[in-house]
């Protein structure tokens, strides 16, 4: 009997860069049309990085569970909590390339203006925030490998 393939790929990681790409670039263009038309660059605080701390910490502790359970246990999850799981790290992977890269031009575009106390704040915090990114896309990742189904252990062979 044939082994069972699997039918979805872990996230490789060229979509993670088109993720950063893209989070990058719309930063870095709505930053410039704001420039542009004179008007403020947006001010940050912790509203940008503790979300992102907090979707960490429950996607790092959901991969701990789900690895203790597939991996250790060699439990089966249900079916759609399998997939739940997944589709939660695989966009977490995503999405948190494309806010730390986008974070990460915002940062890059207000370092210009760094004697000023908004500067700084923008700098200080965008920084935060794209290590909490980081956070949350390595916690995603060891979600999506948690998720992974484990090969059947290998039978010892039979003594006679």
């Amino acid at each position: 009997m044939t082994e069972p393939r699997p039918t979805i790929r872990p996230t490789g990681w060229r979509a993670v860069v088109v993720a950063a790409m893209l989070g990058a670039g719309v930063t870095w263009l709505v930053t410039q049309g704001l420039q542009y038309a004179g008007a403020a660059l947006p001010t940050l605080g912790t509203g940008s990085w503790v979300p992102m701390l907090l979707l960490a910490a429950l996607t790092g502790w959901l991969a701990w569970i789900t690895h203790q359970a597939v991996g250790v246990r060699r439990e089966a999850l249900e079916p759609r909590t399998a997939v739940m799981r997944l589709q939660l790290a695989k966009a977490g992977v995503l999405a948190a390339a494309a806010l730390g890269a986008g974070y990460l031009a915002l940062v890059g575009v207000s370092l210009g203006g760094w004697p000023a106390p908004l500067a700084q704040g923008r700098v200080l915090h965008g920084v935060v925030a794209v290590v909490a990114s980081v956070a949350w896309g390595v916690a995603a990742l060891a979600l999506e490998r948690a998720c992974r189904i484990p090969r059947p252990p290998e039978e010892p062979p039979e003594s006679e």
